[in-house]
């Protein structure tokens, strides 16, 4: 199916009518008010890429937000979909953010890259820090540095930070380019789309109504 099918299809129909796979076209496909009958329906996330695009040229926001941000759509991309073309991931308890780097972002399973970000993701949300310190034996440490100017989403450090804050200095940074990983998580959600419209897209979630409640918002029209 292309856009102007499901366009039109959800036109016809109304909010209880929809598909998962139309719920999934709402949320994907970029446009903050979609028509259906009796009403329009809308997205959290072309909010979320809206704000990330306001802020991210802001000197006084273009750090934390826009990168707090795009874990949140990583999130739900991971929380919602997989795709039918290519292996299952391994781990069904996986984080959704580690399913939707796999599925939507050409990264490996669990690889080092994943679990960088991962790291980067779990010490921005809980304690607002660019530093992670391992908590078991196979996580990796990092103390993280944003770069726009790198010419690499992760670049890591000749050496590597052991855990022991006696030794970090400077030369154990792990470079992030917060740039290239906004256009990363828009990229994604561009892939997940793609693979809606070509039929490999397969929705996670139990029900329509768990989807609606969870990601999208109906506005009822009104009456005259």
């Amino acid at each position: 199916m292309e856009y102007i099918d499901f366009y039109k299809a959800i036109k016809e129909k109304q909010l209880n009518e929809l598909t998962l796979e139309e719920l999934a076209f709402v949320h994907l496909n970029g446009r903050s008010f979609n028509d259906i009958k009796h009403g329009q329906i809308c997205s959290v996330l072309p909010l979320v890429i809206g704000e990330i695009r306001h802020v991210k040229f802001n000197m006084y926001s273009q750090n934390f937000l826009p990168v707090a941000a795009a874990f949140t759509v990583l999130d739900q991309l991971g929380f919602c979909y997989s795709r039918s073309d290519m292996p299952t991931y391994s781990d069904e308890n996986a984080s959704s953010i580690k399913k939707s780097l796999y599925y939507f972002c050409d990264f490996s399973k669990n690889d080092n890259d994943t679990k960088t970000l991962y790291a980067l993701r779990n010490s921005f949300l809980h304690t607002a820090s660019c530093l992670s310190k391992s908590e078991r034996g196979n996580q990796p440490n990092h103390s993280f540095v944003f770069d726009k100017d790198s010419t690499e989403l992760i670049k890591y450090p000749e050496t590597q930070w052991n855990g022991d804050f006696h030794n970090l200095d400077e030369s154990m940074s792990t470079i992030i380019n917060p740039t290239m990983l906004v256009d990363l998580i828009e990229a994604a959600i561009e892939r997940a789309l793609k693979c809606l419209y070509e039929g490999s897209l397969d929705v996670s979630c139990e029900s329509g109504a768990e989807f609606y409640y969870r990601f999208l918002k109906f506005h009822p029209q009104k009456s005259s």
